[in-house]
């Protein structure tokens, strides 16, 4: 009795082991090649610069990272329905690169249309209305205005803008902190300036709750709560990041407000498992990325 209780104990533990150790094959769900690009202009941009990749399958293995490049594709900039540019490979090594100079600063009011094409894929295109210009009274930065509960220190960073009234504004304010490297030359006594380099800085909050969190760290806001009137922008930033601030101010449209705000938040909700996962918002037909055109206003503030 006690040999047949083994066996069948033996036979169970090896029955368990096999189902432990299968190997469940997925089918990998089915997906259609597209071109991908980010192409985001301002009205102080002179020129483009486009990199075209393309997307993957879910479980799909990618050899190499550079294998997200398109090249030999090409690319044009329509302005009113006309064609105004072609973009050219940047050179032969990276022709998945494409430029091209800018005839003139954008026009507000002027519509703007992206079409790009590889013979492997279908062509992709978008369109845009250029913002209305904006009127800024003053950027400001108010050092150690408030302190944490835990004792540390916080600048305030305060945009004040106008907003044009019967008009669905959306505006984006990112903060970035200059860096200078230098060097001491001893035969003059002074110091070079070898570089410049800027980094965004993530605020700690805004004081309106309907400021939402974009691309890094930049703050958006609709006009919807206050059309036609003047509006105070607030962020609170950690004191010491550094002595002078960027401010950029821009007018966007409504497709970069919901691909900045939607990709922020696919970036948190990556980082925390507990969350639902979050779709980006693209306006690619046929592709995937965003193309937007923008009124931009720069500031440094010390």
């Amino acid at each position: 009795m006690k040999n047949i209780l083994f066996i069948l104990s033996s036979l169970a533990l090896v029955s368990c082991e096999d189902f432990f150790s299968q190997t469940v094959e997925i089918d990998p769900p089915p997906y259609t090649k597209q071109l991908s690009f980010h192409l985001n202009l301002t009205d102080q941009d002179s020129s483009v610069r486009l990199v075209l990749t393309r997307n993957f399958g879910i479980l799909e293995t990618v050899p190499s990272y550079n294998d997200y490049f398109v090249k030999e594709g090409s690319a044009e900039l329509y302005k009113d329905g006309q064609k105004w540019i072609a973009l050219a490979p940047l050179s032969a090594d990276s022709s998945f690169v494409l430029v091209g100079d800018l005839p003139e600063p954008l026009q507000s009011g002027s519509t703007y249309e992206i079409r790009a094409e590889h013979p492997d894929y279908p062509k992709v295109s978008a369109t845009q209305i250029m913002p209305s210009d904006f009127v800024v009274d003053s950027a400001r930065i108010k050092v150690n205005s408030s302190s944490g509960q835990n004792g540390q220190q916080f600048d305030l960073i305060e945009v004040f803008l106008q907003d044009q009234p019967g008009v669905r504004n959306y505006y984006e304010v990112a903060i970035s902190t200059i860096n200078y490297i230098t060097n001491y030359d001893p035969s003059t006594g002074q110091f070079d300036t070898l570089g410049v380099y800027k980094y965004p800085v993530y605020p700690e909050d805004f004081s309106d709750p309907n400021v939402a969190f974009g691309v890094k760290g930049s703050g958006l806001i609709g006009d919807q709560f206050f059309d036609g009137q003047a509006y105070k922008f607030q962020a609170r930033i950690y004191s010491g990041y550094g002595s002078e601030y960027t401010i950029r101010v821009r007018n966007i449209t409504e497709d970069y407000y919901r691909w900045s705000r939607s990709y922020e938040a696919k970036y948190d909700a990556d980082e925390n498992p507990l969350v639902e996962p979050v779709s980006v918002f693209d306006n690619l037909v046929d592709g995937l990325g965003i193309f937007s055109v923008s009124r931009e206003k720069v500031y440094l503030v010390r």
